[in-house]
């Protein structure tokens, strides 16, 4: 018998997912009409685990190139790119080579993360005349 307390759906809030019973959740209207899929061992999708020397490393390097990380091993990714405005540790970019440096962060983090894992990116809105949105450009990528 597991020590860790189950826990079930609440109608407002959220609490932990260890041991949850997420079966209400399940039977719901908008999960009735279609199976769910069942994911194989074997499947395109599955976990890979980290090996041993990437554990807990901290990387101090651009994320275009996360070649230490093998494929599908990261569950969270939180980044806050520059936002090329001139500080000491940017380069001075034009908007293309911006974004397409950004596009090369996006194409590793999706090599790199698990299936199901989530990439958190924190951006700024940049001037006020023009006001440069951004958040927008970085999500549109």
């Amino acid at each position: 018998m597991s020590s860790r307390q189950r826990t079930e759906m609440r109608t407002f809030g959220a609490s932990r997912r260890e041991g949850h019973d997420a079966s209400s959740f399940y039977r719901r209207a908008m999960h009735s009409d279609r199976p769910m899929p069942v994911p194989t061992e074997q499947s395109e999708h599955s976990d890979n685990s980290a090996r041993e020397p990437t554990l807990d490393q901290l990387y101090c390097k651009s994320s275009e190139s996360m070649t230490e990380i093998p494929d599908n091993c990261v569950h969270l990714m939180v980044t806050s790119p520059p936002y090329n405005v001139g500080k000491d540790y940017e380069q001075d970019l034009s908007m293309d080579e911006y974004l397409h440096m950004l596009r090369r962060v996006w194409r590793e983090t999706y090599r790199v993360l698990a299936p199901g894992g989530r990439a958190c990116v924190n951006v700024a809105n940049l001037g006020r005349k023009p006001y440069l949105p951004l958040n927008a450009l970085v999500s549109s990528q």
